[in-house]
């Protein structure tokens, strides 16, 4: 059914159950929670009954694909001949063994980049078996397997006639196929029997594992001559491998779609990232994500416009940016959005809020759809302040209610007579200031998932680089346990109750730059640190990193406002003094200085010499300093930039054991 196909398409499991008349003639059905239409019964009894069960598993990648393809087409002329890709393509390779694989099927969780480092991939099949072995059970094959494609490990096989079988991978049996085959060439099996014997392994039934392997010893003498010890011994080879196995078709097929979406994203960065975003456009989450991806690959996101962007994302400016599409924004439907590009194409470009009133149906684009577009940035491009818009928007929907109906009786305003321009308001609004930057941005992200004109960050920046140790890209390399500080602003908390202890416990979202992280506070953590763990602290978070997973996780140890990290992490504060510009009056006013900021971080006094050499001279305690941003701002002010120099303990916490 059509909900069939859009479940799959959410690569969910989407089994269908195929009859030849009605199937609430043959079995009971009930309709699930999500509304879809199931049977009552379990996969075993409906095919025991005699009615067909088959899996569609449709991917949305696959629609990734065809559109990067499409915009390629569009933007570039190029045809790219997706399903006849050279498998040799250098970037591509690049790309992956630099773990640059946000977006890339199967390859961008942080355990799955983790591995493509360390195994440095040279070929599909390389994709294909680390596909196979990133699962439960064969992960454990993976330091192995590792070593052996280095060379760090000897290569031995259990019997020459494995060797073939097993060589693509290193003498590991990845694969059920090379079981299978394992059985055939050893002891003569026919596939369907290696088969039969592949599922018995998998099951460990006891009794008909012994059928199976008299039958395999047997199968070994007579075909090869192995002694039966060496033929039990391999036996058991087969038997520990097939548990893990995995079907080779299935992952190779889907290691030619991560070669696809690798060879797209290192040749062809902005269509391949604009259709993902596309993809995941109601995904503000997953956004965030692919626009901080696409600025590490040196592509700009340029926010809504309503004069320049499509329904989708898509490149801009001669193919070198990413323009936000309309209908990504929050609050903005398809609908709405057809209606403004159809304006567009008829008579060109919007100039004023007015004039597009008049020229879309106010029906769907109405004052809830206005709001967003002016609030999110898309009609910065009229000239106006988002404050100065957004007070019009009443008057322009009136307005163009009244134009709109007075050409539907037949007639024309005199305005519109002597000026031939109905968008120019008859009221001239006051130009209002701009609303503070921390609205602006609050908007932008609650309607494009992302910043525009700014980062709310920003200003704790110089703190940030100074004071953390990690950030939430890096945090993703590290060892495991590894503890470090990471500095950013908590986006979200969720609170719960641990159904395990009966205690309270927070998952706090905190974001820098870069991307994000999640905070779990619990336990005494959570009574301790809960108050600052708010939306909108900056905050400074010394924990034990988990990242095995798509995103890192912190355990903290201490939270503290990221404007105390100088108080705690800095050794010793330095003025960088240049003795060319150094008079009894300088020193007296650094003298004068330290007494307004009395502390306990040490002072030193750096005289540089034009010369090129320094001399460090530490102060008496009495001068010792509190380091602060004021003491940095009014040293830069009397001494000149860089005067100021935080020198900070960056050694890496001990874990809590």
């Amino acid at each position: 059914s059509e909900h069939d196909t859009e479940v799959a398409f959410q690569h969910r499991a989407a089994g269908v159950v195929i009859g030849d008349q009605p199937l609430d003639n043959m079995l009971p059905l009930k309709q699930d929670e999500d509304g879809t239409i199931v049977t009552q019964y379990a996969m075993g009894p409906v095919g025991d009954l005699g009615l067909l069960k088959m899996d569609f598993l449709g991917l949305k990648t696959l629609t990734v694909i065809r559109n990067a393809c499409e915009l390629i087409k569009h933007t570039k002329g190029i045809e790219v001949p997706i399903d006849r890709l050279p498998f040799d393509d250098a970037k591509t390779y690049d790309l992956l063994n630099k773990a640059n694989t946000v977006g890339v099927f199967q390859l961008e969780s942080g355990g799955m980049r983790d591995l493509c480092r360390k195994f440095q991939i040279s070929s599909v099949e390389h994709i294909t078996a680390l596909i196979a072995l990133y699962r439960p059970g064969p992960m454990d094959l993976i330091p192995e397997f590792i070593k052996r494609r280095h060379g760090e490990v000897k290569i031995e096989y259990e019997h020459p006639l494995l060797e073939p079988i097993s060589k693509e991978t290193y003498g590991i049996l990845v694969y059920q196929e090379q079981v299978m085959q394992a059985a055939q060439a050893l002891a003569g099996y026919t596939l369907g029997a290696a088969d039969i014997l592949r599922r018995a392994m998998g099951k460990k039934k006891f009794e008909e594992m012994e059928k199976q392997r008299a039958k395999f010893v047997k199968g070994c003498a007579e075909v090869n001559q192995i002694p039966a010890a060496k033929a039990n011994q391999i036996f058991d080879l087969l038997e520990k491998f097939a548990g893990y196995g995995f079907n080779k078709s299935h992952a190779a097929a889907y290691a030619i779609v991560a070669y696809q979406t690798a060879y797209l994203k290192a040749n062809y960065p902005v269509e391949f990232l604009s259709a993902m975003m596309t993809n995941d456009m109601n995904d503000t989450a997953k956004l965030s994500i692919l626009i901080n991806e696409a600025r590490t690959f040196g592509v700009e996101v340029l926010p809504p416009d309503v004069n320049e962007s499509l329904v989708a994302f898509a490149p801009a400016r001669g193919g070198t940016v990413i323009r936000f599409g309309l209908a990504a924004i929050k609050g903005v439907g398809e609908v709405a959005v057809q209606s403004i590009l159809e304006a567009r194409e008829r008579e060109g470009k919007f100039q004023a809020l007015n004039e597009l009133c008049e020229r879309v149906d106010t029906r769907t684009v109405n004052k809830k759809v206005l709001e967003a577009l002016i609030r999110s940035g898309a009609c910065d491009c009229f000239g106006e302040t988002r404050a100065t818009l957004f007070a019009q928007i009443e008057h322009a929907l009136a307005r163009a209610a009244s134009v709109i109906q007075d050409r539907q009786r037949g007639q024309t305003s005199l305005f519109e007579v002597f000026e031939n321009k109905s968008s120019e308001p008859t009221t001239q609004f006051p130009k209002l200031p701009e609303w503070p930057q921390s609205e602006l941005l609050a908007a932008e992200k609650e309607l494009l998932g992302f910043y525009v004109t700014g980062h709310p960050l920003t200003p704790y920046l110089p703190l940030i680089e100074k004071y953390a140790l990690h950030n939430s890209q890096s945090a993703a390399q590290v060892q495991p346990r590894t503890v470090t500080r990471i500095g950013g602003m908590i986006s979200a908390v969720q609170q719960g109750i641990s159904k395990k202890s009966g205690k309270p416990y927070a998952i706090a979202t905190l974001e820098d730059l870069e991307g994000s992280v999640q905070v779990l506070c619990m336990n005494e953590n959570y009574d301790r640190y809960r108050e600052l763990l708010k939306p909108g602290n900056a905050l400074l978070i010394i924990g034990e990193v988990l990242n095995g997973e798509d995103k890192p996780k912190i355990f903290p140890q201490e939270v503290m406002l990221l404007e105390d990290a100088p108080r705690k992490y800095t050794k010793q504060v330095h003025l960088r003094l240049h003795t060319a510009h150094l008079s009894e009056e300088k020193l007296e006013q650094a003298k004068g200085l330290a007494a307004a900021h009395p502390g306990k971080i040490p002072l030193f006094l750096c005289f540089r010499y034009p010369t090129g050499e320094a001399v460090f001279i530490e102060t008496h305690e009495k001068y010792s300093v509190s380091p602060t941003r004021q003491l940095q701002v009014e040293a830069d002010e009397i001494f000149g930039e860089e005067t100021y120099y935080a020198k900070v303990d960056v050694t890496m916490p001990e874990p809590v054991r």
